[in-house]
């Protein structure tokens, strides 16, 4: 077992953890540190489009998931006997998928001011159903 991949394997497993904590503050916290991100202007001519939100709910989660899936494929290259298959197929498989998924999720939400109100937390969801509502009013 090669200790150095294994140890970059913990470090991006808690570093991992530790953003997954910090995204579920986000999503649950009662304070205002942890709503901060919430764009309090409503929707409207000349609002912009909502960056914090979008980077809480949606890309923090997917760098989330790129750490963790990084970490498995680092944890398992640091195996001498799977480090022959993982250089060769995990790795490749593993780039492929996160790619893929980070195009699909970035079409989906890039030009959209309200994302679809499932993503949002059981709270914020009644102000975005009115914001989505006052948008297709127009």
């Amino acid at each position: 077992m090669d200790l150095s991949l294994a140890l970059i394997a913990l470090a991006l497993f808690l570093l991992g953890g530790a953003l997954a904590v910090l995204a579920m503050l986000c999503r649950v916290g009662r304070g205002r540190v942890f709503r901060a991100w919430v764009d309090t202007h409503g929707v409207g001519p000349g609002r912009g489009f909502a960056y914090a939100e979008t980077t809480v709910l949606v890309l923090l989660p997917l760098c989330i998931q790129t750490i963790f899936v990084a970490g498995g494929v680092v944890g398992l290259a640091s195996v001498e006997l799977l480090r022959d298959t993982t250089t060769s197929v995990l790795v490749p498989a593993a780039v492929v998928l996160e790619v893929l998924i980070w195009v699909v999720v970035l079409l989906l939400i890039g030009y959209r001011s309200v994302l679809p109100l499932w993503i949002y937390p059981a709270w914020l969801r009644p102000q975005r159903r009115r914001d989505r509502e006052l948008i297709r009013a127009r």
